[in-house]
């Protein structure tokens, strides 16, 4: 491993492990988009939700919905509700214990509240303004799990651009240690018949 061919072939390899990293990660956030259920609001809009547990809803600052590009920075004075469709019986909704946020592609969204169901089934989301106002509109997101799905992306990304950077690393000390070690046997062996001439 004495060429300096070796260091183009870790060059490759990292940038293989970039491009990897890369083909990885993007249909999988695409993946996670998808998943995402978005309503305008204020307004009514009824959600399917088919698993029981813990869900979060999102202020989503960047959003399209409808091929309708919407912004707004604050959802102040917006109140929300959820009542299950079946029963009426309306669900508790509560602030995150902790903030998060996500940026997929042009959207841009921010935890805001939190609920848990114990039935799948259908929801209704109502949400209004203060005096019924009608604007500013804005976009609510609704996930249940995305943040570990994502924190799960991230890893493996890193991993595997990382561990391209890791082989490529090995490759250029290996070859270092080698040429180095070359050069010094070639010293050696020459020094005797430098003095001798």
């Amino acid at each position: 491993m004495r060429s300096p061919l070796w260091f183009v072939v870790a060059g490759l390899i990292a940038l293989a492990g970039f491009a990897g990293a890369a083909l990885y990660l993007m249909p999988r956030l695409e993946t996670v988009d998808a998943g995402l259920m978005r309503v305008v609001v204020p307004g009514s809009s009824a959600l399917v939700l088919d698993k029981p547990g813990a869900y979060t809803i999102y202020h989503e600052q960047k959003s399209f919905v409808d091929g309708q590009y919407y912004a707004s920075d604050s959802v102040e004075g917006l109140r929300v509700g959820l009542t299950a469709e079946a029963t009426g019986a309306t669900v508790k909704l509560a602030e995150p214990s902790g903030s998060s946020s996500y940026s997929i592609g042009n959207r841009k969204g921010t935890s805001i509240l939190v609920f848990t169901i114990d039935q799948p089934g259908r929801y209704r989301l109502t949400a209004s303004l203060a005096n019924g106002r009608a604007e500013p509109k804005t976009v609510l997101a609704i996930e249940q799990g995305m943040m570990a799905v994502l924190f799960g992306l991230i890893f493996g990304t890193l991993a595997i651009a990382f561990g391209g950077l890791g082989v490529a690393g090995a490759i250029v000390a290996v070859t270092i240690w080698q040429r180095s070690k070359a050069a010094s046997n070639r010293t050696q062996s020459i020094e005797p018949g430098g003095r001798g001439g």
